[in-house]
């Protein structure tokens, strides 16, 4: 089928939220047929969001000619570049490359691009005309599209009134022979110049100086420091502080930024889009997962996904909208690099569970929009005084933050007669309006945690954190304040199928005091936001997000949470969400892992059996015993000398500058202190020369077989992860996938690496970017020979000799050169000299 539009490249201004906030210098690609509205809505609202000032997204089906008509109205050449489509690059490229003709546009010029739609996804196009990052340029401002390539045979209408649509970021799609799904282009954007209402930079009222970077989704931002001046003026929530009530819509309203709507068990599709120019980002989506790789049903299973400039997925949440147990309510969407979603990168999910018609409206009187249900679905019921569904039904005052969750608090309230209709059966404290735990008579496991801040020193130079925060299980509260038990991640096991119940008690303080890095903050709450398994995202979170309650606790307060650990995967995430911008940093972060239906857990030191550690031992009746260590990165690491001097702290406290350095499970071994006068930097990493790091040392026999859970805790960059002489499977289920010896990882991201040490010796694993190596993110996998006596051997392993108790001790001295030719058969090398000379 021939398939044509006519776009067009204007300049806009483009409102990015309900403050007024803007950027004056827009460019954006507009159907030709929406034009004349989109410039008549922008003149007559001159700083409100104007829907139609949006990425551009149209659609197409495998097998279309798509052939688009260009006309530049710019005040430069521009054009429009398709990536991934077929096209012949002498005409339709959008670009002036090397000797080929100028497929770019003169001002008031016009040009025909001509495009084959070959396979179904995501055709992203922007701009080569005017690639300069500067106010000038044009990507950066917003000249960025999508073309979304659907089944052949598919149609689209619009999700609010079922008529049929040519352009838009929401569709719902439908074929004859599949199912009709909720389609939502996703698009991140960074980088973009901002002005506010005064035509000036906007105000950061926290740090009194002016706001430093934008990032934002589909050209909106909703950041912190625009709800923290209503807050201060007394406008709204005379009790809150800041990030706690971030996304909020009880105290707010809903957001500029995406909200995408749906209804309980709807199939969707993310259309994730990077249409920045800089920064990567990772895209983070509360109560859902998906499959890495969407065309390959063995992918591992993931719900967070680093994105760099101009790529893009397809994001299908598994079970459709609401996960498996048909979650109802907000999900946060958002960039999990915490300054990001701070200065708005971020939006909502909202799952609905009856039918929205146009004729309800949410607690503060907006009135909320209809949405047709999916044609080949049942449609939820109707709203009635006794049910009138989300959110109408929690008790929420409109200007003040949520209400606590009915009883999961202890000693906090009992249920509304409206929560109660809206309840499931036998409610009970983390599962009162959906049930998690979906098996019949599952095994339940019970864990009492809290939070707790005391000083923690990162390596034997004194390199500290004075107020240090994380999660510990109350069962190890006094050997840590005591100092007889090193503080480390708080990482729990349980085996699949297991209802998870946390009692989580808040001892923190309610101030986070002021230095050279943060400002003094009321820190009054905070909660424990789980990835990966199963909850009630109403009661349940550990955040506040949108119409939901806010399920975070007080200093002394301890709240239920119910989880459901549905089948093994992998290491998930968990972190306080209320307050993350201020504390994660220090350390509030932690994992648990779904372990093998039948394992049991062991430490790795005596053979007890244990629930949590980040070294531990797993014995299983069917498959092979494995060492099971987990490690996490953290940069921005808050760290002061032994001096009391801060290490690398920003132009001021508050900045959005990089402050501090880099740790690994709480510890680092910075190489300037392993670099004397006389010492060669190539045995920075000799314990023979220096001694063994204090990073972790991951310890099994020649032959054991290891997972390494590795994460990220904090707190905005990108690392890069390496093993020395060891590889894994890039996707662990799937036998055939390639092996690989290196892992990208974002924060919140979590992989499992299965493999298998060979011989007995030591193997390096580092974050191998120069500046993580340099700050000490390195340590050891140290494999014996023989059997040591604080070091179990597997169960299923042969025994082994008996071995000294000890490491060797450190000389000074560099160690005698390794041999490589020696465990050679006689003649091999020479051999293989004669082989490479012919």
């Amino acid at each position: 089928m021939l398939r044509k539009y006519h776009v067009v490249g204007i300049s806009t201004r483009i409102v990015v939220n309900t403050f007024g906030d803007h950027n004056p210098n827009g460019r954006i690609y507009v159907l030709k047929e929406n034009e004349s509205k989109l410039k008549d809505l922008v003149r007559k609202n001159p700083y409100k969001p104007i829907d139609l000032v949006q990425p551009l997204a149209i659609r197409a089906n495998e097998g279309d000619i798509v052939e688009i008509l260009f006309e530049n109205q710019l005040p430069f050449s521009a054009g429009m570049h398709f990536q991934e489509a077929d096209y012949n690059v002498l005409t339709s490229d959008g670009a002036d490359a090397g000797y080929n003709l100028d497929t770019t546009v003169e001002p008031g010029g016009e040009i025909v691009y001509r495009l084959n739609a070959s396979q179904e996804g995501i055709y992203f196009f922007t701009d080569l005309g005017n690639v300069s990052s500067t106010e000038q340029g044009s990507s950066v401002q917003g000249l960025f599209g999508a073309l979304l390539v659907q089944k052949r045979g598919s149609n689209w209408t619009d999700p609010v009134t079922g008529g049929p649509i040519n352009s838009g970021v929401y569709a719902d799609i439908h074929h004859p022979f599949l199912p009709s799904f909720r389609e939502y282009a996703w698009f991140f954007n960074d980088e973009m110049e901002i002005k506010d209402l005064t035509g000036n930079r906007p105000f950061n009222p926290m740090t009194n100086q002016e706001s430093e970077s934008f990032h934002g989704v589909n050209l909106r931002y909703e950041p912190m420091t625009n709800r923290k001046r209503l807050m201060e003026a007394g406008v709204v929530c005379p009790d809150c502080d800041s990030e706690e009530v971030h996304h909020d819509s009880w105290v707010f309203g809903d957001p500029a930024t995406p909200i995408l709507r749906g209804y309980v068990g709807d199939p969707a599709v993310i259309r994730l889009i990077h249409g920045g120019v800089k920064e990567t980002h990772v895209f983070h989506y509360h109560v859902h997962q998906w499959l890495g790789d969407s065309s390959n049903s063995n992918a591992e299973v993931i719900d967070a996904q680093s994105i760099s400039p101009q790529t893009h997925y397809s994001i299908q949440p598994l079970y459709g909208l609401g996960s498996l147990h048909g979650a109802i309510g907000d999900s946060i969407i958002h960039c999990h690099l915490y300054p990001h979603f701070g200065i708005g990168m971020w939006g909502i999910n909202r799952v609905f569970n009856t039918l929205q018609d146009g004729s309800q409206c949410y607690p503060n009187g907006v009135r909320i929009e209809a949405l047709m249900p999916l044609p080949d679905r049942p449609a939820p019921p109707k709203p009635t005084r006794e049910k009138p569904g989300f959110p109408n039904f929690i008790p929420g005052k409109v200007g003040y933050k949520a209400p606590r969750p009915p009883l999961g608090i202890v000693g906090g309230r009992e249920m509304t007669e409206l929560e109660r209709n809206a309840a499931i059966p036998n409610p009970r404290p983390g599962a009162v309006f959906v049930d998690p735990c979906l098996d019949q008579d599952p095994v339940v496991v019970e864990f009492n945690v809290s939070a707790i801040e005391m000083p923690v020193v990162y390596n034997k130079q004194g390199w500290h954190d004075p107020k240090a925060r994380f999660y510990v299980m109350d069962e190890d509260l006094d050997d840590i304040l005591s100092g007889k038990k090193e503080p480390e991640p708080l990482v729990f096991h349980v085996p699949a199928g297991t209802c998870i119940r946390m009692n989580y008690t808040n001892r923190m303080p309610h101030i986070l005091d002021g230095d050279a890095f943060q400002l003094v903050t009321r820190t009054y709450e905070n909660g424990f936001h789980i990835h990966f398994v199963k909850f009630d995202v109403l009661a349940c979170d550990g955040g506040n997000v949108g119409w939901n309650y806010d399920s975070g606790v007080l200093p002394g307060q301890t709240i239920r949470y119910e989880w459901y650990a549905e089948t093994e995967l992998k290491a998930f995430f968990f972190h306080d969400h209320l307050f993350a911008n201020s504390h994660q940093q220090h350390g509030v972060f932690g994992a648990g892992v779904i372990q093998p239906r039948f394992s049991r857990f062991l430490d790795s030191r005596t053979g007890d059996e244990v629930d949590h550690g980040t070294q531990i031992s797993v014995e299983h009746p069917l498959i092979p015993d494995y060492r099971d260590q987990t490690l996490f990165v953290h940069d921005f690491a808050l760290l002061f000398d032994k001096n009391g001097r801060p290490i690398q702290p920003p132009r001021y406290p508050g900045s959005e500058d990089d402050p501090g350095v880099f740790g690994v499970n709480y510890k680092c071994e910075p190489l300037k202190f392993r670099l004397g006068e006389a010492c060669d930097p190539a045995y920075s990493f000799s314990s023979w020369v220096h001694g063994d790091p204090v990073t972790p040392i991951l310890r099994a026999y020649e032959g054991d077989p290891i997972r390494i859970r590795l994460l990220q805790g904090a707190h905005e960059e990108s690392h890069s992860f390496n093993i020395h002489g060891l590889r894994w499977k890039e996707e662990r289920p799937d036998l055939g996938s390639s092996m690989k010896a290196q892992q990208h990882i974002g924060i919140s991201e979590s992989f499992t690496f299965e493999t298998e040490i060979p011989a007995s010796g030591d193997y390096l694993w580092a974050f191998e970017d120069e500046e993580d190596v340099w700050l000490g993110t390195w340590g050891l996998i140290r494999a014996y020979s023989s059997k040591m006596d604080d070091l179990i051997v597997l169960a299923d392993r042969e025994a082994l000799p008996e071995g000294s108790a000890e490491n060797p001790k450190p000389t000074g001295k560099p160690p005698e050169k390794a041999n490589p030719l020696a465990s050679l058969p006689p003649g091999a090398y020479h051999a293989h000299l004669s082989r490479s000379s012919r």
